[in-house]
């Protein structure tokens, strides 16, 4: 069964091979996509091969009997404007692809070799183990994979979870009379049979080409007729729960989670009683569990729903993120924690509480929107080993089956005796250190005093069940399109402190809409004091209006507050029933803030935390943050925005909110499902917040102006032992056809550089080069994150490669590429919201005639190979505009001739040449 709203046509089919196919036909589509998920994971690896299920991923796309050569199906994909990738989970290894819709047939005859003919090349084997290790080291800092190492070594070692995931040059090396090689053949060969797999097909074509084009190719896969054993080891052993567990984070990170083990319940999926218990311990509104934590300083977020789960059984966790104070007084977080479970088992199942989550549910799949070809194969393909072949397509969104036992069976499971609890903290008491990631951790058993503890919290009148949701929509009818109404949107108010454009979505023709609002002040952006002020004031009304709009983002109606550029950004999104309810209480806060020291003084807390866990983010992310702020002129680095944190009081925050708003204006813009008198409901209620009178001038934005023949080397340092290079090379100037010029390098590039640097030389895990136009000032980026070369090896490669681009390229390779890029610029918008931002962006950029995409894809189209290439060899070879930054890692080398060294990004935007964006 498919949505109403979904008029694509669907096909479900068994190959005689016994492999389950779903084909969609979408004749409008220009993106072909397909996913092959087999029914195998991390949690199939052999005892002592850890990582072997990932390490395979990796090798099928080096390579088949058809295709021998390791880079021709990336090629092929990338020349024909399409992108591929896979991943690995514990249960699931799912491959996907899309590609310009013509050349599906020629991408699905190399994707289906992955599956009947794998090549498993020798020398690939060897280099591609360094791949792996490369993505392990990269993760040893990283707090969710070192708390995952953690739980797997407190787990029964007996359970298929408690295996090492990833993978290592150690758990993958050849061994005696025990190659690699061969136990990736072995595991193929058993797991790889075509009854576990599924596969999903979505092209241009008609059901019967589809089938007449699937079945040939997909028929020779091997059945093998598979079948998983049953698992029969627990989770956690006999008499090892309770269990407490101190892990001591990288980050600044506090967070309490409490997990109970429970039964596996997928296969109940149109009852989801996860779906169910999730929403009320997982809510955020009055009455609830974190709003207590909230009321007495403990805990800044909660989360709740499915942890793990695994054929035979699942984990039921709950995540808090604590304050200062939830740290010290962690015993009374899991009391109340327990005792909003108690009252819950009280209360007993809700019909009307199931019932009201059926019926969003319903709403939402009813007015399912399209989105990217590529994610949708993929999530299908996964959902279709659970799901009943009539409900691959709803399966997500049944609520159907009402079951109270079911409920009070799993309510019964989230006692103290039952529970996991761990506490990740600076302050975690250690005396062990898991084997995989180093991390030290500790274990013991609750005494009888704290379970008694636990338990000792009467149910407090502070929790009760949700009220019911006001903000469900109830009429979803479409308003009467205009005889006038304009193709995109126009001014339709123009005053002083405000503007207003609007439009009518005549396309989707959905009862939803988008409300976006732009208050600009001069006020953000001129110093660090500023933006962290910004920051905090929408910190803090997001907080002051949770419990409030917490029901409205579980009906479909979302919103989102926060800094950008020049000043503060409002959104709504979603139904448009109940969007002027929500506007106007979210108008009315901001006009009227009143910030309670104890929040004011936690979240400006939990930001400054924030920002000193940078230092725990991926390297190559850190790197690239360091970059943004180089280029941008109003970005500003974590230190002096932490530093401007710590000296604020509430008093001077509200003191910024009074001249904010006396200097701000607003531009906003109503597209969707909206009558004209919106327009003026609109203004009335932006009356509340701006003042009269003229509205001061603003300050151009600015981006860094790279001279040409200028090459600049900013060193940084990451506390991590593999060396970063972000080289970022800038386009001559900022006219179309430099940023069309500048595209299309990227677009020639990127899947040869990936071969090259890392398939071929494995110089790292994280290698890919992508445009990054700052404010529409053209400009491309090698990125590679090394554990294996220093800085000043990572800087030859790229400029070894780059001198060899120009002639790699072939006429016909060319005219692939910049093909290939017009159609992505051209792309139709799948859904009212990617057509909602297009015009909000275009408006950002005073590209009033909405003509933006054309024009590039003109410039492109009027770029020829020898044009392409003069420029290349100019911009990017012989007077480039460069600015490399790079972090050493543990072998302390920078790029050599890099040229001019700045000590840091404000030394470097210092005086130096700029374009300003009006």
């Amino acid at each position: 069964m498919q949505s109403p709203n979904d008029e694509r046509e669907y096909r479900l089919l068994t190959l005689e091979n016994q492999m389950q196919v779903l084909l969609i036909s979408d004749p409008d589509t220009l993106k072909a996509a397909a996913s092959l998920d087999v029914n195998v994971g991390s949690g199939d690896n052999p005892e002592g091969r850890g990582g072997l299920a990932h390490f395979l991923e990796h090798m099928l796309f080096l390579g088949t009997d058809k295709y021998p050569d390791a880079a021709e199906y990336a090629e092929f994909v990338t020349e024909h404007g399409g992108n591929r990738n896979a991943y690995t989970s514990f249960e699931h290894t799912n491959y996907f692809f899309d590609i310009n819709a013509t050349y599906l047939p020629e991408a699905l005859d190399r994707f289906a070799q992955f599956f009947i003919a794998p090549r498993f090349d020798a020398q690939y084997v060897d280099r591609e183990k360094n791949a792996v290790e490369a993505e392990y080291q990269m993760g040893l800092k990283s707090d969710g994979r070192r708390a995952l190492d953690v739980l797997q070594e407190v787990m029964n070692p007996e359970h298929p979870f408690s295996q090492f995931l990833v993978g290592s040059l150690e758990s993958l090396a050849d061994r005696p009379g025990s190659a690699i090689r061969d136990e990736l053949l072995s595991f193929y060969d058993k797991y790889y049979s075509a009854n576990m797999m599924r596969l999903v097909v979505l092209g241009s074509e008609s059901l019967d080409e589809l089938e007449d084009l699937v079945q040939p190719l997909f028929s020779p896969v091997p059945n093998k007729s598979f079948q998983h054993a049953p698992n029969a080891a627990p989770m956690f052993a006999d008499g090892v729960l309770p269990m407490e567990v101190e892990v001591k984070p990288q980050a600044t990170l506090r967070q309490l989670k409490v997990s109970f083990p429970i039964a596996d319940y997928r296969s109940e999926y149109k009852a989801k009683p996860l779906s169910y218990l999730g929403n009320l311990v997982g809510h955020e509104g009055e009455g609830s569990l974190l709003s207590q934590l909230k009321a007495e300083g403990l805990a800044e977020g909660l989360g709740a729903g499915l942890g793990l789960a695994w054929r035979g059984g699942a984990l039921f966790s709950i995540s808090v993120s604590l304050t200062e104070e939830g740290v010290v007084n962690q015993q009374r977080v899991l009391q109340l924690l327990f005792s909003y479970l108690e009252m819950l088992r009280e209360q007993g199942p809700k019909e009307w509480l199931y019932d009201e989550q059926a019926q969003l549910a319903q709403l939402a799949f009813r007015f399912q929107e399209k989105g990217s070809p590529m994610g949708y194969v993929s999530a299908i393909s996964g959902g279709m080993h659970t799901y009943d072949p009539i409900d691959v397509l709803q399966g997500g969104y049944l609520m159907s089956d009402y079951q109270a036992p079911m409920l009070e069976e799993l309510l019964g499971n989230m006692v103290p005796v039952n529970a996991l609890v761990e506490l990740q903290d600076a302050s975690a008491r250690t005396d062990l250190e898991s084997v995989h990631y180093g991390v030290p951790y500790s274990v013991r058993q609750p005494s009888a005093q704290q379970l008694a503890a636990w338990q000792s919290g009467s149910v407090t009148d502070a929790f009760h069940l949700p009220t019911p949701n006001q903000f469900i929509a109830e009429d979803v009818s479409l308003v009467n399109i205009e005889k006038d109404n304009p193709s995109s949107p126009v001014l339709v108010l123009d005053e002083e402190r405000k503007q207003i454009w609007y439009a009518q979505d005549e396309q989707f023709r959905l009862p939803r809409g988008a409300t976006y609002i732009n208050f600009r002040s001069p006020l953000v952006g001129q110093s660090a004091q500023q933006n962290a002020s910004a920051v905090l004031y929408t910190a803090l009304l997001k907080d002051q209006v949770n419990e409030y709009t917490y029901p409205a983002l579980l009906a479909g109606l979302n919103f989102s507050l926060y800094k950008h550029a020049q000043g503060i950004s409002l959104r709504i999104s979603g139904y448009n029933d109940k969007q002027a309810v929500l506007l106007q209480e979210l108008l009315q806060v901001m006009a009227s803030p009143n910030f309670d020291s104890q929040r004011f003084d936690n979240i400006r807390k939990d930001m400054i935390r924030a920002l000193e866990n940078s230092v725990a983010k991926r390297p190559s992310s850190q790197v690239l943050d360091d970059l943004r702020e180089s280029l941008l002129y109003g970005e500003w680095g974590e230190e002096p925005v932490i530093a401007a944190l710590r000296g604020m009081q509430v008093e001077d925050l509200n003191a910024y909110v009074v001249n904010f708003w006396g200097s701000a204006n607003a531009e906003a813009m109503i597209y969707g499902n909206y009558s004209p008198d919106s327009v003026q409901a609109l203004a009335r209620k932006l009356d509340l917040v701006l003042p009269d009178g003229v509205a001061p001038d603003l300050q151009p934005l600015k981006v860094l102006k790279i001279a040409e023949g200028e090459s600049l080397l900013y060193p940084v340092q990451v506390e991590h032992d593999d060396a970063v290079l972000a080289w970022y090379l800038q386009g001559a100037g900022n006219s179309w056809k430099d940023r069309a010029a500048t595209a299309l390098t990227v677009q020639i590039m990127k899947s040869g550089f990936f071969q090259q640097l890392r398939t071929e030389q494995q110089l790292g895990y994280i290698v890919s080069t992508f445009a990054w136009p700052q404010l529409d000032v053209p400009g491309l980026v090698m990125l590679i994150q090394s554990p294996a070369a220093d800085a000043a090896a990572l800087s030859d490669a790229m400029n070894a490669f780059l001198g060899d681009v120009p002639l790699a390229v072939d006429e016909e390779q060319f005219q692939r590429h910049r093909d290939a890029l017009i159609n992505e610029v051209l792309r139709p918008h799948k859904n009212l919201w990617e057509q909602a931002e297009f015009y909000w962006q275009s408006i950002a950029k005073k590209q009033y005639e909405f003509n933006g995409r054309q024009t590039m894809a003109n410039a492109i189209k009027s770029l020829n190979r020898e044009q392409w290439q003069a420029y290349f060899e100019e911009v990017f070879l012989n007077q480039q505009r460069s600015l490399q930054v790079a972090a050493p890692g543990a072998r302390g080398q920078f790029p050599r001739g890099a040229g001019r060294s700045v000590e840091s990004a404000v030394q470097l935007k210092s005086g130096h040449a700029v374009y300003d964006i009006e």
